[in-house]
């Protein structure tokens, strides 16, 4: 562990709360009586680490009308994407959209998403269709959700905790849907709610209905939404972004019932389904040249059933509650491109990708004594799969026989079986509970294996043949953890953690693309990859440090092995003889450290003619720093690293909530990427040499939001912001790092984040 790099990344977050612990126990020695109550309520849930909620309020309050901007002031998790019409890393019939979730510089398929539990699928690589450039890049992304449809999000930063059935290195987001028990309580035994609001940035309309009836004993809940949108703006000089539509339709359905004393159970039935037209023109991969005119008709849906029983038993002693869930979730992404190629012709290119999964997770509690032991058990079953078809013919006939591509990967089927031990033990000091002992274990086994080989295979290439390249995969991790935490007060949390995480090989890594379009090349999967692995420790402070003030803040430091990659050999692969390989390897070791804090203040507290005021303030900063098992190689900054991130915000409620307004400005430090030659590499016994790549640097940029909203009757609110105030023209790092600087001004234009833009909403609640 690098301590001097911990300790540099310790000081800004623990420095910024030095003066807190002591302020917060003068105040809560004077208080001590009045917070007893308050000790026994918080005991029962605390928990270490860096966990974030994002409620169906923070949503509506912050504008979070899509997958990426519910992210917007979150300091170290945000959300890549692609635009139509790129050619950094995509080709001419990738979709643009959101790939994923990046948190603390891991992203993509490193960060579990889930929802209610059920993981979607992942991300899918494209290095079939653009080679070497292509890779870490994502053709078809996570974005199956409409905000509109949950409750709340839950995100763990780092490594997931044993207790989390979706395991992953970088951290989980999780989505939970709308149930009826949120809007009803005794006295209310019926909700309705409508919301209707307008997006300039991207010209959407969106239409929502949540109804929910019943009482303790029998409830239920509808929920519609529906999107109509355009092609999101940019901020570009000279050229605008290319034409799009698109709309959504998303439905819930879900009933709670007290069947008996003992059991509580909730059933949930959701679909959403997304279709869109685009024309746009792809470029070459270094922005400087058009290559083909493209239009796109693209469309997903995913449909989840899930079934959840509370059990809290009153005739079993060593049993205080056992909560059981099963999920089926099957989802279909398909885009049908027509390309018209500058030089090669008009052909047409479909792009499927199709998964079924069946997911199982149980969840044992019992509290006695001063011990609270929880334990459980989960498993997974998916099959997926990935028609492709495509009318190009290649010239190289004697090599590509069958055309010019191949499927991005071979059908598959995986299973997973894990299981988790957690002890919190606390003790007692003067009284009250005020230190944790927390040790875990999480045990995981994966097993993966191709499906139907025959449909992948060519005129040179039998399913014989790729059976030998294409076999089974297994792994079995033990992930211990342990916690210490110290109530500094009743409220307020300090803790250390150490978590082992892992990362087992997916699908497309496994059994990742057979042919690339050159005649040079071939990419390939490799079945024998090994599972990521790190070390993660974190130091932090939660809670509530003084009366008005909630405070969130850690340092953290994580050591990586076995981060897959792409290397280049020279050797004879079955069916295509002696040829370039670029195949999947367990290549790098990696770091990463940082710090974070997140933090708002009820200025009213303090000062009574301020009621109604607030701020909030958070900021996030890390370093990390990757390194090949390449001859020659050297620790190299880590493109999915985001510069340091900084939000400041001032609000004012009126204290009978009849009105509000809100200012949060964001400032985000400029950056380029440093490149590397790893892609390039001959692999043939000599160093590895500096890279002739220059990236187009990210410049820093701080932009302003305005929000607010008004109750015209006690249940009818409207509501508006306008975003980015100043029109500030500025770049998204994370999704624009591989941009090279000598492409054409036109080309870099293209990627701009929208300008000012503004957003106006009817919200109706009964």
């Amino acid at each position: 562990m690098n301590f001097k790099k911990l300790k540099k990344t310790s000081s800004l977050a623990i420095g910024l709360t030095l003066a807190l612990p002591t302020l917060a126990t003068d105040k809560h020695n004077d208080e001590k009586d009045i917070d007893t109550i308050t000790v026994t309520t918080h005991e029962a849930t605390k928990k270490p680490g860096m966990n974030t909620e994002i409620s169906e309020q923070d949503i509506r309050r912050d504008g979070g009308t899509n997958f990426g901007s519910i992210m917007r002031y979150q300091p170290l998790i945000s959300a890549p994407g692609n635009i139509s019409g790129s050619g950094s890393g995509k080709s001419s019939w990738d979709r643009s959209g959101f790939t994923g979730y990046n948190i603390r510089g891991l992203d993509a398929n490193r960060v579990s998403i889930d929802i209610d539990g059920m993981p979607l699928p992942i991300a899918q690589g494209r290095v079939n269709s653009v080679g070497r450039a292509g890779f870490g890049s994502y053709g078809i992304g996570r974005d199956y959700i409409d905000t509109y449809m949950y409750n709340k999000v839950d995100i763990e930063s780092g490594a997931t905790s044993v207790s989390n059935a979706n395991n992953a290195l970088g951290g989980s987001v999780s989505f939970q849907t709308k149930t009826a028990s949120y809007y009803l309580y005794p006295g209310k035994t019926s909700y309705f709610g409508f919301q209707n609001n307008y997006d300039s940035s991207d010209r959407s309309y969106h239409q929502g209905i949540t109804m929910a009836g019943g009482d303790d004993y029998l409830n239920g809940i509808v929920v519609l939404s529906r999107r109509d949108g355009q092609q999101t703006r940019n901020h570009g000089d000279s050229i605008n972004s290319y034409p799009e539509n698109w709309h959504s339709n998303s439905i819930l359905a879900g009933f709670g019932w007290q069947m008996t004393d003992e059991h509580l159970i909730n059933t949930t039935v959701d679909y959403n389904n997304k279709t869109k037209n685009s024309h746009y023109d792809s470029w070459d991969r270094y922005g400087k040249k058009i290559e083909s005119f493209d239009h796109q008709r693209s469309k997903n849906n995913r449909f989840n059933l899930a079934f959840k029983d509370q059990w809290k038993p009153t005739n079993i002693s060593w049993i205080d509650s056992l909560t059981t869930q099963l999920n089926y979730q099957r989802t279909n992404v398909f885009d049908d491109t027509d390309l018209r190629h500058t030089t090669k012709g008009n052909f047409n290119t479909q792009t499927n990708y199709n998964t079924k999964a069946y997911n199982f997770i149980t969840t044992l509690v019992k509290i006695y004594e001063n011990q609270r032991f929880s334990a459980g058990l989960n498993g997974k079953w998916s099959e997926d799969e990935s028609p492709f078809f495509s009318s190009a013919k290649s010239p190289h006939a004697i090599v590509f026989p069958d055309g010019d591509y191949s499927k991005p990967q071979a059908d598959s089927r995986s299973y997973q079986l894990g299981g988790f031990f957690e002890d919190r033990i606390s003790f007692n000091f003067n009284d009250s509970h005020n230190f944790y002992l927390v040790p875990g274990v999480r045990a995981v086994y994966q097993n993966t294996k191709p499906r139907n080989l025959e449909n992948m295979s060519l005129t040179k290439l039998s399913s014989n043949q790729l059976g030998k390249q294409y076999k089974g995969n297994s792994d079995f991790k033990v992930l211990p953890s342990m916690s210490f935490m110290y109530d500094i007060n009743p409220d307020f949390t300090a803790y250390l953690q150490y978590k082992r995480g892992a990362q087992m090989p997916n699908q497309n890594q496994l059994y990742g693309s057979y042919l690339a379009h050159s005649n040079m090349y071939v990419l390939v999967g490799d079945s024998n990859l090994k599972t990521e692995t790190s070390d993660n420790f974190e130091l932090g402070l939660k809670g509530h440090p003084v009366s008005g003030v909630t405070l969130s803040s850690s340092a953290f430091y994580n050591k990586y092995k076995n981060f897959i990659a792409y290397t280049r050999y020279r050797k004879n692969f079955v069916g295509i003889g002696n040829r370039l390989v670029y195949q999947s390897e367990n290549r790098d070791k990696a770091y990463i450290y940082g710090a974070e804090l997140s933090s708002e203040f009820n200025i009213g507290k303090w000062v009574e003619s301020a009621n109604g005021l607030s701020a909030r303030f958070a900021i996030g900063y890390n370093q990390g720093k990757s390194k090949s098992s390449y001859l020659g190689d050297k620790y190299v900054e880590m493109d999915s690293i985001a510069p340091m991130k900084t939000t400041v915000g001032l609000a004012w409620d009126d204290p009978n909530r009849v009105y509000g307004v809100a200012v949060t400005a964001t400032f985000q430090k400029g950056k380029k990427a440093e490149a590397t030659s790893r892609e390039t590499y001959s692999n043939e016994g000599k160093p590895i040499q500096n890279s002739n790549d220059d990236y187009f640097r990210i410049a820093g940029h701080g932009i302003v939001d305005l929000t607010s909203y008004v109750y015209i009757t006690k249940n009818v609110k409207l509501n508006g912001g306008i975003y980015n105030l100043t029109d500030q023209k500025y770049w998204d790092y994370l999704s624009n790092n591989k941009l090279y600087s000598t492409s054409d001004h036109k080309y870099l234009d293209m990627f701009t984040a929208p300008g000012r833009t503004f957003q106006v909403g009817l919200d109706i609640d009964f």
